[in-house]
């Protein structure tokens, strides 16, 4: 049985967003279903302990060298690594040197599009230094392209689901108290590929649609929404809309797309992200123009027997095709296997 240290932010003290449904737990839990020994390593929240409850150059530094006493005691066969940035990649160098045999894989479920996320480019760019394979929630080939590395692998990992974790089945009512979900932050969106204001969005969207009930979170307004009380409101909405900061960028969104069809929303998609390449028409609706969208959150509002048949369709496709005990053996599979061949659409691989 191979030993995985994963490290990532559990989130186990700030107790803020949506860290129950997030990649870290995903991930771990579905290592384990696979037979793997995995320990969870919460970076930022040692490193606040560390600190005396701040994330400082100490507890960076008691951070990383604990890292590398944990190894010793622990003798990993694999590191996974998520957004811990807090880890330097000396620190890994050096339990390489203990460890010969290790092998390092750096996930990431941020977006890679230059002159939008070059914080999250510059992280991973500096990981790939030292990580044998990086995954990242993009499939566009050009921008994972940019951290091919020789004798490195770098691919595609979706959005996936827990059994666990997401229980919501929200296709099983014609009523319930929201009719269309969206959380996000107040600014622009990238809509029908036009920038445009969420709250503007938001606005046409009602005039459009009369008596739409929206559940929102963050916008608005709206607080918003901590752990539990965010996977409730997932259940109690038949909708759910997919609108991520950038829209056309190939197979890429915000994880809420997952936790949207996974608890049983009917999920709404812009055609220029390529989902459609994933799920059919019977499992997601698809949009081009503001129209098309406005009729069709009309259209499915007003008639929840076919709401219900395609989100439960969606529902059972991203659970059977996208679950996190599939994804994380492909992951796996990737790390330790070098003859390993992917055999699914989804499965995106550059390597030499």
């Amino acid at each position: 049985m191979k030993k995985i240290i994963h490290i990532s932010n559990f989130n186990l003290i700030r107790l803020k967003g949506c860290f129950q449904v997030g990649f870290p737990f995903k991930i771990s839990n579905g290592l384990i279903r696979n037979g793997y020994s995995v320990l969870n390593y919460p970076d930022r929240d040692l490193c606040r302990m560390f600190g005396f409850g701040h994330m400082n150059f100490i507890g960076k530094r008691r951070l990383n060298q604990h890292l590398i006493n944990y190894c010793k005691v622990v003798e990993p066969d694999a590191l996974f690594i998520g957004h811990a940035d807090l880890i330097s990649n000396d620190t890994i160098g050096e339990i390489k040197k203990l460890f010969p045999h290790l092998k390092v894989l750096q996930w990431s479920c941020d977006w890679i599009v230059p002159g939008f996320a070059e914080r999250n480019i510059k992280a991973v760019a500096e990981r790939a230094k030292v990580a044998d394979v990086t995954l990242i929630s993009t499939g566009d080939k050009e921008l994972l392209n940019q951290f091919r590395r020789q004798g490195t692998i770098v691919g595609y990992v979706p959005n996936m689901t827990d059994d666990s974790l997401e229980i919501g089945r929200a296709f099983e009512k014609e009523e319930l108290p929201f009719d269309m979900m969206l959380c996000a932050t107040t600014g622009k969106r990238q809509f029908c590929g036009q920038d445009e204001e969420l709250d503007k969005i938001i606005d046409e969207t009602n005039n459009k649609v009369p008596h739409l009930n929206w559940k929102l979170a963050g916008i608005k307004g709206a607080p918003a929404l901590n752990g539990y009380e965010y996977i409730r409101a997932l259940q109690e909405s038949a909708m759910g809309f997919n609108l991520s900061r950038l829209n056309d960028v190939y197979l890429y969104s915000s994880d809420r797309m997952v936790h949207s069809m996974a608890n049983g929303q009917l999920v709404f998609f812009d055609k220029r992200n390529g989902f459609q390449d994933l799920f059919g028409e019977d499992e997601a609706v698809f949009y081009e123009t503001p129209e098309e969208f406005f009729e069709k959150v009309k259209f499915y509002k007003n008639n929840p027997v076919q709401r219900m048949e395609i989100a439960a369709r969606g529902h059972k496709k991203i659970h059977n095709e996208f679950s996190n005990v599939k994804v994380t053996k492909y992951m796996a599979d990737v790390l330790f296997d070098e003859k390993f061949k992917a055999d699914k659409s989804w499965q995106i691989l550059l390597k030499d």
